[in-house]
């Protein structure tokens, strides 16, 4: 992988100039983010998502078609080991949530007893 210097970690830091910077180097690739998106089978729309929210396959993605590692061209994002810095999937679901017993085993026009564990027609 390549080095970055200073001043290139420097620019890297406002989100619009590293959007641009990337661009750039792609562009004297004499390539665009629409063609590396189709090379690596994702839609194009998907890939410039990169640029407003974190996403580490698409940073991996622009990174590894600059020759870097996400870590160099998404500081912020990742931490020192390399991992990324934030939650990854879907927030949990709160486990203070309590479920209804008369709903579990039960359709309509149905009671479920659960002193007695037996159900009745209503």
């Amino acid at each position: 992988m390549k080095q970055l210097d200073s001043k290139i970690k420097r620019l890297l830091q406002d989100p619009t100039k590293r959007r641009a910077w990337i661009k750039y180097q792609i562009h004297m690739q004499g390539r665009n983010l629409a063609q590396i998106a189709t090379d690596n089978g994702v839609d194009r729309h998907t890939l410039y998502n990169v640029f407003r929210v974190p996403y580490p396959r698409m940073e991996l993605i622009v990174a590894t078609a600059l020759g870097y590692t996400p870590q160099q061209i998404f500081p912020e994002r990742y931490d020192d080991d390399g991992l990324p810095n934030r939650m990854m999937g879907r927030p949990q679901k709160s486990s203070t949530l309590v479920t209804n017993n008369t709903m579990l085993n039960a359709g309509r026009n149905v009671h479920v007893d659960t002193d007695n564990e037996q159900v009745s027609a209503a």
